[in-house]
């Protein structure tokens, strides 16, 4: 495998694409300290040093679960982390837990010291103003890609965006999402990067859709739009593994992907209700919200942040996602670039969730 940097070349030994191929695809009902793929297997690196991944966001669900899965494959990851007592979990799987944040060049610098590749899971979804989301979605990526140009490794990257790029006009985290993504795709050829769309990334340990499930499990489906409106869904081993096939690829593709779980089309949310059925073995009944309750909501959400000085979730720019009526992507392109294909189905992933969730 080779890192480039415009004409520059850099070899890097071919146990990574050794480790990748070894990790397979994640047996979706074993765990790794209950997050992250187990059937992974060992790599037996008893030659050569075990290659090196930094990670930002790494006490996100995603990023969390990447470190896991990262290590139970044999690589060593460091983490850049803000706030490091959150992250006593991956200090104890042996993750390298370096405090500081993106906006910190010498932080960057001892993050990327002697990697392989950048996993840039780091971001915010929740604000009031387009700056709120503009300092670490959009400001952060521009500190990291130049610390990547001006690293001796050039380490590749992988930045992990949003299906919510797709639709820039509709909220302010919408926008700098696609401003991170354009921050990423102007480094041109001084960095070897891939983007990754993801949509809904759910599963065990997840704390954003758990709720939805949870009270899909009591019998009621809260339908923020119309129950025609269609979004995809992707199972966080299913990401995970199309992370570790990207490791392995000789050289990363400069393209942006989306990425989603088997079903073609997505789901529409009646169909999502009468998979929560099957799941719980109940009846699951539907109901509107109107629009102005939700509009309400995130009015007062959206004053009072100013005065209290918080960051809300459900703001009048979360509320035009929600009601978006399609969110709907496909697989298949990244599928051929890194011979990836995603295993959970819905169904499959809601049960692991809620079976998790129960045992908890």
């Amino acid at each position: 495998m080779s890192y480039r940097t415009g004409a520059q070349k850099l070899s890097a030994p071919d146990f990574v694409r050794q480790a990748v191929a070894r990790a397979g695809t994640p047996d979706v009902h074993q765990r790794v300290g209950g997050r992250a793929g187990s059937g992974d297997g060992g790599i037996g690196l008893s030659e050569h040093a075990a290659p090196l991944i930094a990670i930002t966001g790494a006490t996100g669900f995603i990023g969390s679960n990447l470190c896991f899965r990262l290590r139970a494959s044999g690589f060593r990851v460091r983490a850049l982390i803000r706030s490091p007592g959150r992250a006593q979990s991956l200090a104890r799987a042996g993750i390298d837990i370096l405090p500081g944040d993106l906006a910190s060049p010498p932080a960057l610098r001892q993050l990327l010291a002697g990697s392989a590749a950048v996993i840039h899971c780091a971001g915010t979804v929740r604000g009031r103003t387009p700056a709120d989301f503009a300092s670490a979605n959009v400001l952060g990526s521009q500190q990291l890609v130049q610390a990547i140009q001006d690293s001796d490794t050039a380490p590749r990257l992988l930045a992990m965006s949003s299906l919510a790029a797709r639709e820039p006009q509709l909220s302010p985290y919408a926008a700098s999402k696609l401003a991170g993504e354009r921050v990423v795709t102007a480094s041109g050829d001084s960095v070897a990067w891939t983007i990754l769309r993801p949509p809904a990334v759910y599963g065990p340990g997840d704390r954003e859709l758990l709720p939805l499930f949870r009270l899909m499990a009591r019998g009621i489906a809260l339908l923020p739009g119309c129950a025609t409106d269609r979004v995809s869904m992707l199972y966080i081993d299913d990401l995970t593994t199309a992370v570790m096939r990207w490791l392995a690829v000789d050289w990363p593709p400069r393209r942006i992907f989306t990425l989603s779980d088997p079903t073609d089309a997505g789901y529409s949310w009646s169909e999502i209700i009468r998979i929560a059925g099957v799941v719980c073995g109940r009846r699951v009944r539907s109901v509107r919200v109107p629009s102005v309750v939700l509009d309400g909501i995130a009015g007062v959400n959206w004053a009072a942040a100013a005065l209290l000085r918080h960051a809300p979730m459900l703001t009048p720019g979360k509320v035009r996602e929600l009601r978006h009526s399609d969110w709907t992507c496909d697989w298949r392109e990244l599928g051929a670039a890194l011979d990836w294909q995603p295993r959970v189905d819905l169904a499959t992933g809601m049960r692991n969730t809620l079976h998790d969730d129960d045992g908890r």
